[in-house]
């Protein structure tokens, strides 16, 4: 499968499931599941800003929007208590599951990422890698390291003042 093609199904795929997601933070229904709902969604958006080239800024995305999901969650539970008792469904989870897993593997087979696992690779010469990131990088994960500093004060402190 040319690479324009495997570009444009990824791309699909990936939009696709960013709909689903959105859907389910507009309908959940309880502010866990919409929290984490939106962190699959922020995901998905650093998957596919990743999917253009732009792997640091979907890190930095991945970041921020996990780390929102969570204080999202750590503030509604302090706020609101415990969650109601849910009815469990297993159907959903395993239609879930083989949707996912099915798209997954028709992905792996087709575009032949397999290989890539399979073939032997050259070593890396992490010195060199580090001292790239440390170069190039080192105020944007400086901000980064400051942020999720931030959050996790942030969030031991909701949760103190709630105990």
């Amino acid at each position: 499968m040319p690479e324009q093609q495997l570009m444009l199904l990824a791309s699909s795929l990936l939009v696709a499931s960013m709909i689903v997601a959105s859907y389910y933070v507009i309908k959940a229904k309880d502010l866990v599941y919409a929290s984490g709902a939106l962190a699959i969604l922020g995901s998905l958006n650093a998957a596919f800003i990743a999917l253009l080239g732009y792997g640091l800024i979907a890190a930095f995305l991945v970041i921020v929007y996990v780390g929102a999901a969570v204080m999202f969650i750590i503030v509604s539970v302090s706020m609101l208590g415990g969650a109601p008792i849910e009815t469990w469904e297993p159907e959903r989870g395993i239609i879930s599951a083989a949707a996912v897993a099915g798209a997954l593997g028709i992905i792996v087979v087709s575009s032949g990422i397999y290989a890539a696992y399979t073939s032997p690779t050259s070593p890396v010469d992490l010195g060199r890698i580090a001292s790239l990131i440390v170069d190039r990088y080192l105020v944007v994960i400086s901000v980064i390291f400051v942020a999720l500093a931030a959050t996790l004060i942030e969030a031991i402190a909701i949760a103190r003042r709630r105990v």
